[in-house]
């Protein structure tokens, strides 16, 4: 099997142009965004912090160093970005220091505290409303009309809600990782890691469903047992509760979205059509059956379809700045790879 992202999860859109992404770190840039009432009491200290060039998980056990408290006691709704300047929530529980100054004087150069609050609970993984990205892709090559359409067919169609290719590992090798792992050929004791594998045998299934779709030029029509999705929320319903018009209506207003399996033990949501397609697809990979089911791993589902909101251009010389806004869970990588083929320079800079 190949192990090309681009060649085994297809775009939607024609790519012609090239250009470069992350020539520094405040080409891309991340911003957290909450809906957090503070109660300004509890055991949870926050903190929103700006990093640089810095992984999360790091940043967490920075935190939990200097606020003397063991790593689990520090929270954080998602992962971000690594080469970027990006800013997020962490949350500590019960810190033995709690004085903004000297936790400020431990950390670290590239970790500045913006923001800090006391709260009831912890934060919690996903919980957030969007991320806002401000993007440079610099030295372009190829027809700038044609990156112009690409960006309008984005912002009238959306793109494919794949997981982005950090879900993978390098060379998506957590593909094989994962597969040794259920086989039972290498052990993994790390809980965390053990998360992220199950997560890329997820990810797997689902994007390899959004990528029949898109070949089979159904990937925004509903077929017979669809399952589809309201736009912002995990409620989703099966498609033969409406109508066809009703059904083509919302769809074409971004109201409910048509949804993939995310693969477990039991039996798919989905009916019909739909469930023989998603069955299909999973049943090519048998290597993950035996994972799911010691892991006690749930069906779930989730929209193909994402739309990015506030979505903004501007032309700079060679330059493309974007700034886009998009909801938990959804990739910018995603979003630029519809638009115009990156490279990288951040990847090549750690070679």
């Amino acid at each position: 099997m190949t192990t090309h992202f681009d060649t085994l999860f297809p775009t939607l859109n024609s790519i012609t142009a090239a250009g470069d992404i992350r020539a520094s770190a405040a080409d891309f840039k991340v911003i957290e965004h909450h809906e957090v009432n503070f109660t300004e009491s509890g055991e949870h200290l926050w903190f929103n912090i700006e990093k640089t060039d810095s992984n999360t998980a790091w940043v967490a056990t920075q935190l939990a160093s200097a606020c003397q408290v063991p790593a689990r006691q520090v929270g954080f709704a998602g992962m971000k970005d690594r080469h970027a300047i990006t800013q997020q929530w962490f949350s500590v529980q019960l810190p033995k220091i709690s004085d903004i100054n000297l936790i400020r004087a431990k950390l670290p150069d590239q970790v500045t505290i913006l923001e800090h609050h006391w709260h009831q609970s912890k934060i919690k993984t996903g919980q957030l409303k969007f991320n806002e990205f401000n993007l440079v892709v610099r030295n372009i090559t190829g027809d700038r009309t044609a990156i112009e359409n690409n960006i309008r067919l984005v912002k009238q169609h959306g793109v494919p809600n794949y997981f982005g290719p950090q879900r993978f590992g390098h060379g998506l090798n957590n593909i094989q990782q994962v597969k040794d792992w259920f086989a039972g050929q290498i052990r993994v004791n790390n809980k965390k890691l053990r998360g992220i594998l199950i997560s890329t045998a997820r990810s797997h299934i689902f994007n390899l469903i959004v990528a029949e779709r898109i070949r089979r030029r159904i990937w925004d029509q509903v077929i017979p047992g669809d399952i589809v999705q309201l736009d912002g929320s995990h409620s989703w319903f099966p498609a033969g509760d409406a109508t066809q018009a009703e059904l083509n209506e919302r769809i074409a207003a971004f109201d409910i979205h048509i949804t993939a399996a995310l693969w477990g033990e039991d039996e798919v949501q989905s009916s019909e059509q739909c469930a023989a397609l998603e069955n299909q697809i999973a049943n090519s990979l048998p290597e993950y059956r035996p994972g799911f089911g010691h892991h006690r791993v749930k069906q779930d589902r989730r929209a193909m379809r994402i739309r990015p909101m506030a979505f903004h251009h501007q032309w700079y010389g060679d330059a493309l700045h974007l700034n886009l806004k998009l909801q938990p869970g959804a990739y910018a990588s995603c979003v630029l790879r519809e638009i115009i083929n990156i490279h990288d320079v951040s990847s090549v800079l750690c070679e």
